[in-house]
């Protein structure tokens, strides 16, 4: 069969006898008319080869729309005849499927029977509705299935939560056996995820026998355990809660990398004793403990969180005095100072980062802080408290202060000034280093940092700068709330240190505010003896009576005194009430005493004849007192 030839070849053939002129030869005299048609062809193929939109044209195409309808239905009874003509039970495939399951997992596990049992008494145990009588039998059941298997159980996450519910709710008699059979495995069992979970209700549930055998068993390897992911929480745990002294002098020794050195010597209580007491191993013993701190260092999400780790570089820190610790420093500055406040020595570890640091870096711990807002943590914590005072003494950078920490005091105000150590916080802004507020212990801390710190500004100068950017946010909220800083004694004296410090219009109004509070007759306070009167509660009558005092000093300096504004506010039936009551006869002694002029003639213009007699009437000391001083004020004119 001949092929039609296709004007393309033609062109093809054309150009390719162009390319040689000159040195072709004319073959075709000596060839055949088949030979040149197959010849044709083979061109022909070379062609279309060269053309891929020819090959492109031939292809059918797969377009929906150019689908006749004719061939759309062939395909559609073909698909149909694939199907099977009946549908399948998906009940009866289902629980195949699931008793395949089940069968492999029995034999996967050899005890899944058992975990079954237990599984479903368990469920019945930890209902709220269960009675106490059938939960005591229910768990002696639930201890005889899981007996022989308990040791494999506490790595598995749903069984584990069943040992840890045996442990919770079981009798004294029921937890003591659970934790004989699993205390030769706490080795082990720390490491795993979820059996160092039933590590801690041992230790929580178990007696002081047993916590002795599972701390000595951990014995040597504390270093390993606290380096560990999992253990370390545990260890820790350990440490804080359970370990005698000497057992945490114990594994405090390991850390330091001297245990075998020292033998548990029992004198030997820090790090500073422990080279004091092996002077030839002091080198070793110091490339060992810092090598630990480097392996720890690397660890910031377990180990950097345990009072243990804090401990041993803080010990570290002590006897470097904080020379030669720059590479250390430097490390630590790169973690979230919320990793330390959870211990004392974390704490001051971090007080030493804080020193340490420049400008710059200070300035990312303030906006670290900002952004996870830890503000309030820190201000809340038994000694988290202590890193915002150093950050107040060591930043000169005042504004940012004020931007970062400042406005988070503010908004948690309340929540800060009730708390024990938030008190300290707000004291320190208004009251720095005041005997009166602060423990001589707590001076001296942070005076160990005035030689270590990187700062420019003269602390007098920033105390100023801090206090000029609170004391109006402080005083709007005593304005606005008198009752919450009058609610207490400890309260009334955080009071005083604000109005001893503060300045300003808004001095006056927080004034006036409080002086209302306390003529108004539904102003009471629970006290030993019930409800009083706001100014005869004895630690606010204390305050209120300092807050006098200071008026001295005020009115030197030409600024307004709560016994004017006190005085000004009080009207005849307002002192009919007060010359019946002790302590507030003293408080008008005392605004006598200010010698405060306008205090003084406003007291005077209030006590007429009739006032006199009905303070003479009265039997208690203080309206004595004040008969006293009345007579002289008269005199004296």
């Amino acid at each position: 069969m001949k092929l039609k030839r296709n004007p393309s070849t033609d062109d093809s053939i054309k150009k390719k006898q162009k390319l040689n002129t000159e040195d072709s030869i004319d073959y075709t005299k000596s060839l055949t008319s088949e030979d040149v048609e197959t010849i044709e062809s083979g061109f022909e193929e070379l062609d279309n080869a060269d053309k891929p939109q020819v090959i492109k044209k031939k292809v059918p195409k797969t377009d929906k729309h150019n689908k006749s309808p004719k061939k759309a239905k062939e395909k559609t009874n073909i698909k149909n005849d694939n199907k099977p003509t009946e549908k399948p039970n998906w009940k009866e495939f289902k629980k195949e499927k699931q008793e395949l399951r089940l069968k492999r997992k029995s034999q996967k596990c050899p005890f899944y029977e058992a975990v079954v049992k237990a599984k479903k008494i368990w469920e019945l145990v930890r209902r709220d509705d269960c009675p106490k009588e059938k939960k005591e039998t229910l768990l002696k059941d639930l201890f005889k299935y899981s007996k022989p298997h308990l040791q494999t159980m506490v790595y598995s996450h749903d069984t584990a939560r069943i040992v840890q519910w045996m442990l919770k709710l079981g009798t004294p008699e029921l937890r003591s056996q659970v934790i004989n059979e699993l205390i030769k495995h706490v080795p082990k069992m720390i490491l795993s995820k979820y059996a160092c979970l039933c590590v801690k209700n041992m230790l929580k549930q178990g007696d002081a026998e047993q916590r002795k055998i599972i701390i000595n068993s951990l014995k040597g390897k504390v270093y390993t355990y606290t380096l560990h992911t999992n253990s370390a929480k545990i260890m820790d745990l350990i440490y804080t809660t359970y370990a005698t002294p000497d057992q945490q002098n114990a594994m405090m020794h390991e850390l330091y990398g001297a245990s075998s050195i020292l033998c548990d010597s029992p004198n030997v209580l820090s790090f500073t004793d422990v080279l004091k007491n092996s002077p030839n191993t002091k080198d070793i013993i110091l490339a060992k403990t810092k090598d630990h701190i480097r392996k720890f260092v690397l660890k910031q999400k377990t180990s950097m969180q345990t009072t243990l780790v804090h401990n041993l570089i803080y010990e570290y820190v002590l006897y470097k005095n904080g020379q030669e610790c720059e590479e250390l420093f430097t490390s630590l500055k790169e973690f979230p100072i919320e990793l330390f406040y959870t211990s004392k020595s974390g704490c001051h570890l971090a007080m030493y980062i804080i020193w340490s640091a420049n400008s710059k870096e200070k300035k990312s711990i303030l906006k670290q802080i900002k952004t996870t807002a830890a503000t309030l943590d820190l201000a809340t914590s038994e000694y988290g408290y202590l890193i915002l005072l150093t950050l107040f003494e060591s930043v000169d950078d005042t504004v940012l202060v004020k931007k970062t920490i400042i406005p988070e005091i503010l908004k948690n105000l309340e929540a800060i000034a009730t708390n024990e150590h938030g008190r300290k916080v707000i004291l320190s802004l208004v009251a720095w280093r005041d005997k009166s507020y602060f423990h001589p212990r707590d001076i001296d801390l942070m005076k160990k940092g005035e030689s270590l710190k990187d700062c420019k500004k003269d602390d007098n100068v920033r105390v100023k700068e801090l206090l000029d950017a609170i004391s109006d946010g402080f005083l709007q909220h005593i304005q606005n709330d008198p009752k919450f800083w009058l609610s207490s004694g400890t309260m009334a004296m955080v009071l005083l240190g604000i109005l001893k410090s503060c300045s300003g219009a808004k001095l006056k109004e927080a004034m006036t505010s409080i002086a209302n509070f306390l003529i108004d007759p539904k102003s009471k306070v629970k006290d030993k003896i019930g409800k009083v009167p706001v100014y005869e509660h004895s630690g606010i009558h204390l305050a209120l009576r300092k807050i006098i005092s200071h008026d001295k000093i005020l009115a030197e300096n030409n600024e307004a005194t709560f016994s004017e504004v006190l005085s000004s506010v009080i009207t005849t039936d307002t002192l009919k009430s007060w010359v019946k009551c002790n302590r507030a006869c003293y408080l008008l002694v005392v605004m006598i005493e200010s010698e405060v002029e306008l205090a003084v003639k406003n007291i005077k213009s209030l006590f007429s004849t009739t006032m006199m007699d009905l303070l003479k009437e009265q039997k208690f000391a203080g309206a004595k007192v004040l008969v006293t001083k009345l007579n002289s004020l008269a005199t004296n004119e």
